[in-house]
């Protein structure tokens, strides 16, 4: 913090004691015109105080979305000794997202401390939800990742035939996966990422957490470990 800012703060502080004491002999007019004067003589002062400011409240809401999304019971890859958590926002049609899933892959098999939690973000189109709650659901018989990296690696379009397909291929009871993709529960997931998604000012997929800082776009292999090397720095 800048001298000037602290001088002004020193300055309203005492001013205010001041008036408190001796109103009757300093009058008010005074005080303000002085500080007036001041503001007007330095307005870098309340420039800088206004971004302390607005970098304090947007580190604080950073804080409790990252806090809330780790309780949204999202997939994840885990490890037993972690000490990074890579969060990546998709969606199942976007083509820079399907461009990363085997980087996040490698580095989950490389490196043994870090986590990659998955954050189902459908925005581009119906499909898009469609294949999320799809997702979910096939997480119900272990079979998340397997169709989670079918569609990624799937280029056309998708629809229902096109997830019942992936699921038999897998072996999977279709059955249970209408019934599970109906829950309720996976709708409300699917929201709050949603929600954390605009507290944070994400406009697009896809978008990564590493540590305590937002990567929106696509990273490559070597960007994802320098992330996690500086985080890991601090």
């Amino acid at each position: 913090m800048n001298i000037k800012y602290n001088t002004l703060i020193f300055l309203i502080f005492a001013f205010s004691l001041f008036k408190q004491s001796f109103a009757h002999e300093l009058k008010k007019d005074e005080i303000n015109s002085f500080i007036n004067n001041f503001i007007l003589k330095n307005p870098q002062v309340i420039e800088k105080a206004l971004q302390n400011l607005n970098l304090e409240r947007s580190k604080k809401n950073f804080e409790i979305a990252l806090n809330e999304l780790r309780k949204i019971p999202n997939p994840k890859l885990r490890s037993t000794n972690s000490d990074i958590t890579i969060y990546e926002f998709f969606d199942y049609n976007c083509g820079y997202c399907k461009s990363v899933m085997q980087n996040i892959f490698n580095i989950y098999k490389k490196d043994k401390k870090v986590e990659i939690v998955f954050v189902e973000y459908p925005i581009l189109s119906n499909s898009s939800l469609s294949a999320a709650k799809a997702s979910l659901a096939a997480r119900n018989q272990k079979k998340y990742f397997e169709f989670h990296s079918k569609l990624m690696k799937h280029t056309g379009k998708i629809d229902d035939k096109l997830l019942l397909s992936f699921a038999k291929d897998l072996k999977m009871d279709t059955k249970k996966l209408k019934s599970d993709y109906s829950n309720e529960k996976l709708m409300l997931i699917i929201n709050k990422n949603r929600e954390i998604a605009n507290r944070l000012n994400l406009r697009g997929t896809p978008a990564f957490i590493i540590g305590n800082k937002i990567y929106p776009g696509a990273m490559s292999e070597k960007d994802i470990e320098k992330a996690i090397a500086l985080e890991r720095k601090r």
